[in-house]
């Protein structure tokens, strides 16, 4: 058969980039070097520096479908996670290496959905990968300091979860995610049986602090999974909510809660020094002369260097408490956010206005995303009855109860949306900060109708393009009768702390429209229960439930209703208010400049005007 010149040209064009595709997978970071044919599975390679950037990868991909895929993707459980071949690199088999271990059995991947929460979201997914990839991994079991684990001053290590000497993989898998908790991070640097941790303090840089490693605040624990050009930490997250959900919307705003060190104490200064940003203590195979694995053990503190344990950090946060700034390439850092942002970033200059409209984006997305949960949570109750607000209760509240209130209840991922817009906001902060500081960084491409010759200015204008922004997104919600109500993310903003979690709310509640108000009309209204067998009308769980709407954080005490406050409890700033001190500080526009921001009033004066009256509508 005859083949046109052409068409020989885009056949081998396709060959090649077919050889290329795989030729990328097919050269193995870190190949098979050592076996085994003992313990849960077969151990063919020893972790080292490479094999933590291929694990990055495979984390990354995950987060990138997580928040680009479909809406399945972007919904997936861990499950879903572990067997969509788009999600998974793992299911490649170029990825997986030679000698890859098969796909983890369904049970067991059930089995870790069905309990998996913020820790045992890192042991599943660390463990999954080392299984496939035939790698040593192990897990400690600890030793309270007092008390709960989870709130211990400190724990120790006293025991562990070998993969080398568990009998079985079922053994191993089951044990790892009943056994492991957020008390596992809670280990001191040099304390005692610190060198048996399952992790490590991680230096602050490109090179160590990548997609894998995990960030520890108080009680709660997130996975690194992402890092913008401008330094911006992104995260994977989890909950005990029995909806057991995979968040991907924490970032680095989530970075709280990391302690000084105490150079004046007396002992070890470290000690305290377990929360933070850490990595995994990688475990190692030891071999004989033939490269039979004999033993896996724990990596010490001087083997882990190589992988970046650092207590850097720590002594950053004191030098910022002790100077009240942090120098780093010359500049003096007001916050350890900066500082992380100045280690991490790759960009030369930031856009404003660019990082505005794609954050604009994603915060739609994740309120359309939101619209599916609340379609979901009224079906459920118009099929099955009102859901019973979990009150007073410290083992289940509003944020981490089971049962219909978990799986339809949005107050957790609530929260994390919000402090993703509050980070809108903390991000603008820091770039009117920059704007006179590193001259130059601060691109203002977009802003050529506004005068922003310094700092007060560019805030006003950076309000200004978030209130033209915001405007043009719209997202829709279905209301009760069924019919379509368009909202845009100003719309949403203004309701930010009137956006009902609690299920057994109509839509038009769950989107804040006013008690009373033409758009609530439709709605049906629908009481809350209580556990003693009593309800509170809509109307007053709406109000009672008020200080839930403007939490920052998941609390993890008991949830109040029935007796509840409705006011006099502090309440953040929205973006407007938050640039509002450095506005009212602005020097007065040069009259020939005035006039063109005159001719369009709306996204310059209207939100100067909200945000100047914030206190009173917030």
């Amino acid at each position: 058969m005859y083949l046109s010149l052409a068409t020989r040209k885009l056949m081998t064009s396709f060959l090649v980039a077919i050889v290329l595709t795989v030729t990328a997978y097919a050269a193995d970071p870190n190949p098979p070097s050592i076996h085994s044919d003992e313990g849960a599975w077969p151990i063919r390679r020893q972790w080292t520096v490479a094999e933590t950037q291929h694990f990055a990868e495979w984390i990354n991909n995950i987060y990138k479908y997580k928040t680009k895929g479909t809406v399945e993707q972007r919904r997936a459980k861990l499950v879903r996670v572990l067997t969509d071949p788009e999600m998974n690199l793992l299911l490649n088999p170029e990825f997986a290496g030679e000698q890859a271990n098969p796909q983890l059995p369904e049970e067991l991947m059930w089995a870790m959905h069905n309990i998996v929460d913020c820790a045992k979201l890192t042991v599943s997914l660390s463990s999954y990968y080392s299984y496939r990839r035939a790698l040593p991994w192990m897990f400690s079991y600890v030793r309270s300091g007092g008390g709960d684990l989870r709130t211990a001053h400190n724990n120790t290590p006293i025991a562990e979860l070998n993969c080398f000497t568990s009998d079985t993989l079922d053994y191993f898998f089951r044990n790892a995610v009943i056994g492991f908790c957020t008390g596992n991070y809670r280990v001191e640097p040099f304390g005692e049986n610190a060198q048996e941790s399952d992790t490590v303090p991680v230096a602050i840089n490109k090179q160590f602090l990548i997609p894998g490693a995990m960030h520890y605040l108080d009680g709660h624990v997130l996975v690194l999974a992402d890092i913008e050009k401008d330094g911006e930490l992104r995260f994977l997250d989890s909950t005990t909510a029995a909806s057991r959900d995979i968040y991907s919307f924490n970032g680095l705003n989530s970075v709280t809660g990391i302690p000084p060190k105490r150079s004046n104490r007396g002992g070890d200064p470290y000690a305290g020094c377990f929360q933070g940003l850490r990595i995994f203590r990688y475990p190692i195979a030891e071999v004989d002369e033939n490269g039979k694995v004999t033993k896996v053990r724990r990596r010490t503190d001087k083997e882990m260097a190589e992988f970046g344990f650092s207590v850097e950090q720590y002594d950053k946060v004191e030098e910022i408490v002790t100077t009240q700034h942090i120098v780093e390439n010359g500049f003096k850092l007001d916050s350890f956010h900066e500082f992380i942002m100045e280690r991490m970033r790759t960009a030369d200059s930031v856009v404003p206005t660019d990082f505005l409209e794609h954050y604009a984006d994603e915060l739609l997305d994740l309120y359309k995303m939101r619209e599916i949960s609340v379609q979901e949570a009224w079906a459920n109750v118009l099929a099955s009855g009102a859901i019973t607000y979990p009150e007073n209760d410290r083992a289940e509240n509003i944020f981490t109860a089971g049962g219909r209130w978990g799986q339809f209840s949005t107050a957790s991922s609530d929260v994390e949306i919000r402090n993703r817009y509050y980070y809108l906001a903390d991000w603008m902060d820091n770039v009117i900060r920059w704007y006179n500081r590193r001259p130059g960084f601060i691109d203002t491409k977009g802003l050529e109708k506004y005068y922003v010759e310094d700092r007060g200015n560019l805030a006003r204008a950076l309000v200004g393009e978030k209130y033209r922004i915001f405007k043009t997104k719209t997202m829709e919600y279905t209301n009760s009768a069924g019919e379509k109500v368009t909202l845009s993310l100003l719309d949403i903003e203004k309701r930010l702390y009137d956006l009902s979690f609690d299920p057994n709310h109509a839509p038009e509640l769950r989107w804040g429209a006013p008690i009373g108000s033409a758009e609530f009309a439709s709605a049906k209204p629908i009481d809350t229960p209580l556990p003693s067998g009593g309800v509170v009308v809509f109307a007053d769980a709406f109000k009672k439930q008020a200080y839930y709407r403007a939490v920052c954080a998941r609390e993890t005490t008991e949830s109040y209703l029935s007796n509840m406050f409705t006011s006099g409890f502090p309440v953040r700033d929205k973006y407007d208010g938050q640039l509002m001190k450095w506005i009212r500080s602005a020097p007065p526009v040069p009259p020939l400049i005035s006039l063109a921001p005159m001719k369009q009033p709306e996204p310059k004066a209207e939100p100067v005007k909200a945000a100047l009256n914030l206190s009173k509508n917030n």
